[in-house]
């Protein structure tokens, strides 16, 4: 038979676990951040921000992973309390990039169900994150509609099939979700996925003004940070230079040693010149959080400021670190596509991009698809995805880049240069490395910019 805990227990640790997983729902940023510098705006990522761990009218819940479990060697069938620990263990792989924390996840979600089968809504939401943190969206999907079944307007669920849908580029689904989410909870969650849904279609004003406006409900140093760095890459990519610094610093401010403001800081420096601050910034960064996609984005930007040893090492760190996630059960993404057709096999950068086209077609991954198709030699091909990647109306430097280099392979001199114009205005240092490319082939196809 199994322990009841008090009411007040009970109680105490749903709402916990529910705050916790509102927010966290797909938390898949831990495995590739926003991808390579080379991809830093690709829309192929999941948009997802921590949330405070917090109990009853607000008050901050007793610390941490340990604190849950020390509870839970009290009271072991405490079912919320292993829901709460699930949140804390994705949430901690998110922020720290220890896939690891993704398999603590999963058996403290598992705990919960076995302890507690029957509409249990909150672990099968936590479930459906972890799925999508995993890159396993259609899993994400069918667990968080489980979760909607036992609780139509659980917002932990909402979120996670928003981001399911999104990755698997089912698009005006995934806005509706977004939009259940903000009637049903309007907050930090919501107004992170409304933004990234408004990114995806090009409406930039919209998706900066969402994320300002998470960072100022924000409650949390990590949310305040997750929304400042999203808000600064979202104008730094739109030539906002200004906006994005003061973005910077206003999250440095709250939370000066997070990894996405660290990021943020890295691509400002390379972007007002200062080559070898963004190394330096990138090296810090790396010091404290290994991910595939820094070490690639640092090797990026060693091989452009001439330290092609040091690159090589990077590189060899982002592959590592790949091996990693993929041994902890993380499926390949748009970024990691991206860094083998750039830096490793053309041919394998075609395989993974197949493989991640049939798992999850998302815009992001048209863009990953239809690069890996040009590094391998074949155009024709690559230009139908090129063409998707910008169908839903966003418009990235980098995408932009990536099909103006796909359409002067074929010979399309005009469609090429209107492509890699639009790029380099939007951003002329969307990349250390294939921003200057895009500049000399502009120049090559005698149009000035």
């Amino acid at each position: 038979m199994t322990t009841r805990p008090p009411r007040w227990t009970v109680a105490a640790a749903a709402g916990a676990a529910g705050l916790a997983l509102v927010v966290a729902a797909g938390a898949v940023a831990a495995s590739s951040g926003r991808h390579a510098e080379a991809a830093a705006t690709s829309p192929g990522h999941v948009r997802t921000s921590p949330v405070a761990q917090t109990g009853p009218a607000g008050d901050p819940l007793p610390g941490s992973a340990a604190a849950v479990r020390a509870q839970l060697a009290r009271v072991p069938g405490n079912w919320p309390a292993w829901s709460v620990l699930g949140g804390l263990e994705l949430e901690r792989g998110r922020a720290t990039g220890d896939a690891t924390a993704y398999a603590a996840a999963q058996a403290a979600f598992d705990r919960s169900v076995q302890l507690h089968p029957e509409g249990n809504d909150v672990a099968l939401a936590g479930q459906a994150a972890l799925a999508d943190a995993k890159h396993r969206f259609a899993d994400g999907e069918q667990l968080a509609g489980r979760a909607l079944a036992v609780n139509p307007d659980s917002p932990q669920a909402l979120a996670a099939l928003t981001d399911a849908l999104t990755e698997q580029g089912r698009y005006p689904q995934a806005q509706a979700a977004a939009d259940r989410l903000d009637a049903v909870r309007p907050g930090v969650a919501s107004f992170t996925r409304l933004s990234y849904q408004a990114e995806l279609r090009g409406r930039i004003p919209d998706a900066v003004a969402l994320m300002d406006r998470a960072a100022r409900e924000s409650t949390a140093p990590a949310q305040v940070a997750f929304a400042r760095a999203i808000e600064g890459q979202l104008r730094l990519g739109s030539g906002d230079r200004a906006g994005a610094t003061a973005a910077w610093q206003a999250g440095v401010a709250v939370a000066p040693q997070d990894a996405g403001l660290a990021r943020l800081g890295a691509r400002l420096a390379w972007a007002q010149g200062d080559h070898d601050l963004a190394a330096r910034r990138y090296a810090d960064l790396m010091a404290r959080r290994p991910s595939a996609a820094d070490a690639a984005a640092q090797a990026e930007v060693l091989t452009a400021a001439g330290r092609s040893r040091e690159a090589a090492t990077a590189l060899e760190v982002a592959r590592a670190a790949r091996t990693l996630a993929q041994d902890a059960g993380i499926e390949p993404e748009a970024g990691d596509v991206l860094v083998e057709a750039d830096h490793g096999d053309p041919a394998q950068a075609v395989a993974l991009a197949r493989e991640l086209w049939a798992r999850a077609p998302s815009v992001g991954a048209a863009d990953a698809y239809g690069w890996a198709l040009h590094t391998a030699g074949r155009d024709a091909e690559a230009l139908e995805y090129a063409d998707r990647a910008l169908a839903l109306g966003g418009r990235p430097a980098s995408v932009l880049a990536h099909r103006g280099t796909i359409r002067a392979a074929l010979g399309d001199r005009a469609g090429a240069a209107a492509d890699l114009r639009a790029a380099l205005a939007l951003d002329p240092t969307f990349s250390p490395v294939q921003a200057p490319r895009a500049a000399a082939l502009l120049a090559r196809l005698g149009v000035s910019r």
